[in-house]
């Protein structure tokens, strides 16, 4: 096929958002930059898994309603399964969400690509809050913003991806109260911060709260789900795709709200106590700056050398890790590392701390 025989398909389509190759020939051993917590489930679990699979009639259309699953999800995180939407992860909900607005999008900048990917796919108009110098967000000025724009949606990201700043639940409610349109809470890394914006549903009828399988360990399942009001679900509903979540992603994430959430929950909150230490070690190394975090990962600027180089050195020494800078300039020499068990951390630091003394 010539060039000349794609000239009816769009050629803006952004790159942005989408997850960075590494070569194939230089895979490091050690994967720090991807933010996938290494978890396994119980072989008990797993065999369960399979024998439920083995009775699902596959000639059959799955419940488009996905019922059992919502009522799973509902009893565990404690929300009305009639208050659930759910879609093949969070980017799904995310793309339904932005069709079926009117308006345009309030953004904090940076926070996390795909938001600016999915509004250019869907023809939405945006508007941005920049984070301050030391990467935390001025809620001040969001309100400002929100006056001065009357945003269809404000989507925030608590905690924010790459930042790790947490949002405290009063300053949501703040920005949930003062928005003629509604509030999206995107609650990824939730599993790993100090709140959640949940328990605040039912006093702001634009909120809408943002949850997926995928950071507490199950990527690869791609399962997400929305907690909002019903008059905002039903409206969103029309814009989801029939059978969108097919049968085999219905059973497993009905068996893991019942049988695998509380064990993953409480290795999210190991993995949250060993961010704490990390931080703390990453102060102690001259030449960084490490910036709270309430998810899971951290990042830290380097000071006294290129991210680049830093990143570089790493890399040689077969660990991954990502250099944030060419995302936006308030990132620059910034480098995000996931939370890794005790081991990782270990052999990340020493590696890191050689690197920083100038060790080639």
């Amino acid at each position: 096929m010539t060039s000349t025989a794609l000239t009816w398909l769009r050629t803006d389509l952004p790159e942005e958002g989408r997850p960075r190759a590494l070569p194939q020939e230089s895979l490091p051993l050690l994967r720090l930059d991807r933010l996938e917590p290494s978890v396994s489930l119980p072989p008990r679990l797993l065999r369960k898994m399979g024998r439920t699979f083995s009775s699902l009639e596959l000639s059959r259309y799955p419940d488009s309603g996905s019922k059992d699953l919502r009522k799973n999800i509902g009893k565990y995180f404690h929300v009305d399964p009639d208050h659930i939407l759910l879609g093949k992860g969070s980017d799904e909900i995310l793309e339904v969400l932005f069709l079926a607005i009117s308006g345009p999008l309030l953004l904090v900048d940076p926070s996390f690509a795909m938001y600016k990917n999915l509004a250019h796919l869907t023809g939405r108009s945006v508007h941005t809050v920049s984070l301050e110098k030391n990467l935390s967000l001025n809620v001040g000025q969001l309100l400002e913003a929100i006056r001065r724009h009357s945003p269809a949606l404000v989507v925030l990201t608590h905690p924010n991806n790459p930042t790790g700043e947490g949002l405290p639940p009063e300053e949501i409610a703040r920005i949930a109260g003062a928005s003629p349109g509604g509030v999206l809470i995107d609650e990824a890394y939730a599993p790993f911060a100090r709140s959640t914006s949940l328990e605040l549903l039912g006093r702001f009828p634009n909120l809408m709260v943002l949850r997926s399988f995928s950071k507490l360990g199950l990527a690869a399942i791609r399962l997400g789900w929305l907690a909002a009001s019903p008059g905002i679900l039903s409206r969103l509903d029309l814009a989801r795709l029939p059978y969108n979540v097919d049968s085999l992603l219905q059973s497993a994430g009905a068996l893991l709200c019942r049988e695998a959430l509380p064990r993953l929950e409480s290795r999210a909150r190991q993995t949250a106590a060993r961010r704490e230490r990390l931080f703390a070690a990453l102060g102690q190394i001259p030449g960084l700056r490490p910036f709270p975090s309430e998810a899971n990962f951290l990042l830290f600027r380097t000071e006294s050398m290129s991210a680049s180089r830093v990143e570089s050195g790493l890399r040689a020494r077969g660990i991954a890790i990502r250099d944030m800078s060419p995302d936006h300039p308030l990132l620059r020499d910034c480098l995000r590392v996931s939370i890794g068990n005790k081991n990782e951390i270990r052999v990340f630091l020493e590696a890191l701390s050689s690197i920083m003394k100038g060790s080639p």
